[in-house]
């Protein structure tokens, strides 16, 4: 995967993560505020997505799958009862 379409990958994940909303669980502001710092990356992938270095390729990656965990931990605390969410979070 080029560079560039890495980066647009990440700022497609973070989309998606601005996306859910209308948390059910007693970790509302948690998640919310995780939202709000999510998408603050956005900006910094727009600006360095013209700047990436060779080397930085799997950097990006391992971010990629962060970011893909933290959609499923958002997502679960969206649609899951708190009970599912404590079993996601603990395994």
């Amino acid at each position: 995967m080029a560079e560039a379409g890495l980066i647009q990958k990440l700022i497609d994940i973070v989309t998606e993560i601005s996306a859910i909303s209308d948390y059910r669980c007693t970790m509302k502001k948690l998640f919310s505020n995780l939202v709000q710092r999510l998408k603050l990356l956005t900006l910094l992938f727009e600006d360095v997505k013209k700047l990436i270095p060779d080397d930085s390729h799997q950097a990006f990656l391992s971010l990629m799958e962060d970011l893909e965990s933290a959609k499923e931990l958002l997502r679960v605390g969206n649609e899951g009862s708190e009970i599912h969410l404590v079993n996601v979070y603990v395994n």
